[in-house]
């Protein structure tokens, strides 16, 4: 039986902690001094206006004709009006490839939203692919939150530079479109609003057929990161829920906070000379080829590729771009609330952050009151890439488990011990970052809305509420944490005060483990945050 590291007793942890409030705040103030010093220029601080978009005609979603290729994938999957037809994509490399399959079968129009689109192999792959959509005379449009996009500015106007392609950055830095040094002066003179960043993902591909979930643009989200790669999920959509989605990306694209990247920066050079330089920049042969996948692999992938789509009816949530505003919380709690009010015999919650509100934890303990069992699958604290999440997690797990919810934390090192993902991973890093609520085997959420402060209060996000009870099953029996030999579940000890770990082996034998223990180094990271971290940032 094991205990979780305590440093001091709990009302001295208060009190510290009540004082590492007002020494971060003086650091937050210091470093922002410091910043404006070393940018030589008050032009880069407070004195520089957040940019907007300029006054320009709204543009909408297009939508292909019936007789196109992907008009008839709609037509031909089965599904009644009204209805929509959805097809999981577990399997990283489906999941990428179905996205450049769609790019290669649209015909009238393509839009993106997503929270990273990195400088990597995955994204140059979808840049040229785009590209070369655009060339054949479909519209693309492209919005990216310019949160990580530092450094980015050549390859992006490079894009945006190809008739066609219409590339926009979401709630942009007044600078530093190249220097991390003025875009830190930047977020600390606008922290409030450049703090709300749109962690929106969705493709869609001529109005017809979408992709929702959790992936990023980037090879860490289709596993192909040498050093770490993320457990992620996405959902194919083709129906009625296609076009809402579409309607929910028109908002986004049309709002002020979506700028032109031709605005944001300039490098002197002609559309010809920038169309020449992102062919130089995304070549492919300027990126290391993917790891050969196991036959496994390619044999899952292939049966997927002819699973028939499953029907349902969805609802769509999006918060709107006045939460970048700071105008209001989320339009998406309220309803996936109400949703968890309704169950009656289970509700699985997967997140990679797991930080849920009083309101939240009310919730919780009320559905546990009516005997609905309460599954929750997120990161161990060693394996959160999110440490500031990872250290409030780490501290509030008694109180979780007080609620009387079942508690399951992802082990990358016990994820690697299984054949087919371990030889996916090539020897990386495995990190949970799928997001899925299942309730009561009938209804499906899933999106890009983790269970957290930041999600609640700070980011824009966007989730599916699928009624389906067949899709539900399919999903579950992938993400059923009772048994599974990749996580460990975190119970209370006899005494109400301990905590236990406990894990299946390969004979399905339930053994005591202690918590996984970080290095001496990250244990002092984590510590030195502790100290500094007031308790409602994260």
């Amino acid at each position: 039986m094991t205990t979780s590291c305590s440093c001091a007793d709990p009302p001295l942890r208060t009190a510290t902690r009540r004082a590492a409030r007002v020494a971060a705040t003086q650091t937050r103030q210091w470093l922002l001094r410091l910043a404006l010093v070393l940018a030589g220029s008050a032009e880069l601080g407070g004195c520089t206006a957040l940019p907007t978009r300029a006054p320009a005609p709204d543009s909408s979603h297009r939508v292909a004709e019936a007789d196109t290729p992907l008009g008839r994938l709609a037509a031909d999957a089965g599904i009644a009006d009204g209805r929509s037809g959805f097809r999981p994509l577990w399997l990283s490399p489906a999941a990428l490839q179905a996205r450049l399959d769609l790019i290669a079968a649209a015909r009238v129009g393509l839009d993106l939203q997503t929270y990273v689109l990195a400088d990597d192999a995955t994204g140059h792959q979808l840049m040229r692919a785009l590209r070369e959509a655009a060339a054949r005379g479909v519209r693309v449009r492209l919005l990216v939150d310019d949160l990580h996009t530092a450094g980015h500015s050549d390859l992006l106007l490079g894009l945006a530079a190809f008739d066609n392609v219409e590339l926009r950055l979401y709630n942009p830095f007044p600078t530093g479109r190249d220097h991390p040094l003025a875009r830190l002066t930047g977020l600390l003179a606008h922290f409030d609003q450049l703090n709300r960043r749109m962690h929106n993902k969705l493709f869609i591909a001529d109005g017809r057929v979408a992709i929702v979930g959790g992936r990023n643009l980037a090879d860490a989200y289709f596993m192909r990161s040498a050093s770490a790669n993320f457990v992620d999920f996405d959902l194919l959509c083709v129906g009625s829920v296609s076009a809402e989605l579409a309607g929910h990306f028109d908002t986004f694209w049309n709002s002020r906070f979506a700028v032109p990247v031709q605005q944001l920066a300039d490098d002197g050079l002609d559309p010809a000379q920038r169309r020449v330089r992102f062919d130089r920049l995304a070549r492919a042969d300027a990126t290391p080829s993917p790891p050969a996948l196991p036959e496994p692999v390619l044999a899952a992938i292939a049966a997927l590729a002819g699973q028939p789509l499953v029907p349902g009816d969805a609802q769509v949530f999006f918060d709107s771009p006045d939460k970048t505003a700071g105008l209001q919380r989320s339009d998406l709690m309220l309803p996936i609330a109400g949703l968890l009010d309704r169950a009656v015999e289970r509700v699985v919650i997967v997140t990679p952050y797991f930080l849920p509100s009083a309101q939240g934890l009310l919730r919780l303990r009320a559905a546990r009151e009516r005997g609905v069992e309460v599954q929750v699958v997120t990161s161990s604290l060693l394996d959160n890439d999110e440490p500031l999440v990872g250290l409030a997690y780490g501290e509030r797990r008694r109180e979780l488990l007080g609620t009387g919810l079942r508690l399951f934390e992802l082990s990358s090192a016990r994820l690697e011990r299984q054949d087919m993902l371990r030889r996916s991973l090539g020897g990386s890093m495995a990190r949970l970052h799928s997001k899925l609520g299942f309730i009561d085997d009938r209804f499906l959420l899933v999106g890009s809305m983790n269970l957290d402060p930041r999600s609640a209060r700070s980011n824009t996000e966007l989730a599916l509420a699928i009624d389906s009870p067949a899709l539900t099953r399919q999903v579950l029996g992938q993400f059923q944490p009772a048994g599974d030999s990749a996580v460990f579940e975190v119970r209370l000890g006899a005494d109400g005060e301990s905590l236990e770990w406990l894990g299946r082996d390969g004979q399905g034998a339930l053994q005591r483990a202690d918590e996984p223990a970080p290095p001496w180094w990250r244990r002092l990271q984590l510590w030195l945050l502790y100290q500094l971290v007031p308790d409602d940032l994260p």
